[in-house]
């Protein structure tokens, strides 16, 4: 039976995995907990627990915003101070950084999205809802999303992958501390990669032998979809394209290097007469 200290710490982890941060913990319970910061540190690493790369609530925002512009073009001030909540954690400056990268053509921050299929069903593919859009301004909390986040600069791929299936694939199974760690590939080569906004996004294919307890703050309702029945449903940006580019790429021999494609949104986004702004 776990002990008070089990369940406590275990606590810390569950919070960890629903806020995003330590910071953030801490900041809901008014700094009053009865651990410190390096503490809750051991805690995470007691658990084998991947640290977040960023907030992947200002992903979602950051991602919907761009695409107003996109939909509506308009100036981004007028996008923002129109369509933005209170609650937007997100800035202009931010936004305006983003924005400016993305039509440089360039990126300044890495991403990575998986691929995860089952042996038996290959056509078909796991998404979740995405619960990090909390204003349906910007676009219902729900969108379909696969299991995605973002990355830090330099880390291994085993890393990045692992911080994504923790936080938004088997939560629960970190917490119970039975994560099916046999599932990582031990050399991770990207599929391909997609440039979404500023962010360059290495996507992975993982393919499951057997049924898994699926489980996530982050995203609601996992399941297996195939890529006609999601179509035609809100999806986060680079969704779509990312699944259709998949399905072309598996009819075809692996190539001699790693194919890049820009998502709809940053070719939307080259397309627009609006002058670049800068900070």
């Amino acid at each position: 039976m776990p002990s008070k200290q089990d369940n406590f710490e275990r606590n810390l982890v569950l919070e960890y995995f629903l806020h995003g941060s330590i910071n953030k913990v801490f900041s809901f319970h008014h700094f009053d907990l009865p651990i410190s910061f390096a503490g809750y540190t051991r805690v995470l690493s007691k658990y084998k627990v991947v640290k977040s790369a960023g907030p992947n609530s200002n992903l979602s925002e950051s991602l919907r915003i761009l695409s107003k512009v996109v939909d509506y073009k308009i100036p981004l001030e007028r996008i923002y101070h129109q369509y933005a909540p209170r609650t937007i954690q997100v800035s202009t400056n931010t936004l305006h950084r983003m924005l400016h990268y993305t039509r440089l053509g360039l990126t300044r921050r890495q991403g990575t999205v998986l691929i995860i299929t089952q042996k038996n069903r290959p056509e078909a593919f796991l998404v979740g809802n995405d619960n990090s859009l909390s204003n349906s301004v910007l676009g219902k909390k729900g969108d379909i999303s696969l299991p995605m986040g973002h990355s830090k600069l330099g880390e291994l791929p085993q890393e990045s992958i692992l911080r994504v299936l923790q936080q938004e694939v088997f939560t629960k199974l970190v917490l119970d501390k039975s994560f099916p760690d046999n599932i990582l590939p031990l050399h991770p080569k990207p599929i391909m990669y997609m440039n979404i906004a500023d962010i360059r996004v290495s996507i992975y294919h993982i393919e499951l032998d057997k049924e898994l307890n699926f489980s996530s703050f982050k995203l609601s309702n996992l399941r297996f979809e195939k890529l006609n029945d999601i179509s035609d449903l809100k999806t986060r940006p680079g969704i779509l394209e990312i699944l259709q580019k998949y399905e072309k790429l598996s009819l075809f021999p692996e190539p001699a290097s790693t194919p890049e494609f820009n998502s709809n949104l940053n070719s939307n986004l080259f397309a627009l007469v609006e002058a670049p702004s800068s900070d």
